[in-house]
């Protein structure tokens, strides 16, 4: 009886522990689920989440988000047109605008509304399926997704809790719970982390986060498939977070992640390298 006990105790210890380390309530909606977004592009619709929201030069704020390339594709077009000047046909590129709803809650669980305003796509690569998009609206965004720390992938480990948030099947931001059940998938040459919480259609461009601490670790991007196409939703791919950090860092978008760069300076340098492959083109 008295050996009862104290596995009882034991237990119990370690289900409050447990219970204790993971969030939940308002700081797991905060942290999770109201940085999440619906994208739409036409008659499409998937995911995506805010990542900053900051004053810029003009005093205003500036608000980006995180998508799947294939989120947002519909809205590029390229087409080949004659250019007199050149005398040569040339391509050309089109973006259309999107539009980013953000959500609002009632008692941290009941959908009431959406804010929705347009947004520019303003990187993106096919290849690596991530695209960013920017705000046009000037307010500050009320809720922006934590990153997980640059380099410290090795850190997260199969068995660590995740949670998927997205809008499935294009309902308000859905979280499905799970495990990170696999890391370093290669596809295309590209590593893709898998979890087991579930990603369902739509999922796609939105969030995966580390339960823990709440802070996003990677874009919900593809599942696996059997048979006709029937998707298994509990082996879902992810973009993890460190390949996330160098895109940004490669397009010139680092002061998205970095505190001691400004966006006016980064976007200099960005406009600066393409205008000099321009050039090195012709």
């Amino acid at each position: 009886m008295k050996r009862f006990i104290v596995l009882l105790a034991i237990a119990l210890f370690l289900m409050g522990s447990t219970a204790y380390a993971f969030m939940s309530g308002e700081a797991a909606h905060t942290a999770m689920i109201y940085p999440v977004v619906r994208i739409t592009t036409g008659n499409a619709a998937g995911s995506g989440t805010i990542i900053y929201s900051r004053l810029n030069d003009k005093e205003t704020y500036s608000t980006y988000a995180l998508t799947n390339h294939h989120v947002v594709d519909s809205a590029i077009s390229i087409s080949e047109e004659w250019d007199s000047d050149l005398q040569e046909m040339v391509k050309k590129e089109k973006r259309g605008i999107i539009y980013v709803e953000i959500f609002q809650y009632k008692n941290l669980s009941v959908p009431v509304g959406t804010l929705k305003v347009e947004a520019e796509i303003l990187a993106y690569n096919k290849d690596e399926d991530i695209a960013l998009v920017k705000l046009s609206s000037e307010k500050k965004a009320d809720y922006v997704a934590e990153l997980y720390p640059r380099n410290k992938g090795d850190d997260l480990h199969v068995m660590d809790e995740t949670v998927a948030v997205g809008c499935s099947l294009s309902y308000p931001p859905l979280p499905t719970t799970g495990i990170l059940t696999r890391k370093n998938f290669q596809i295309n040459s590209l590593p893709y982390h898998m979890s087991s919480s579930q990603m369902i259609y739509g999922n796609s461009g939105g969030a995966m986060f580390i339960d823990a601490v709440g802070q996003f670790i990677g874009i919900p991007s593809l599942l696996p498939v059997i048979g006709w196409g029937t998707p298994i939703t509990h082996m879902g791919l992810f973009i993890p977070i460190d390949r996330i950090y160098d895109w940004m860092e490669k397009e010139h978008y680092d002061f998205l992640f970095d505190s001691t760069k400004t966006e006016k300076g980064c976007l200099e340098t960005r406009k600066k390298e393409i205008e000099e492959k321009k050039k090195a083109k012709k």
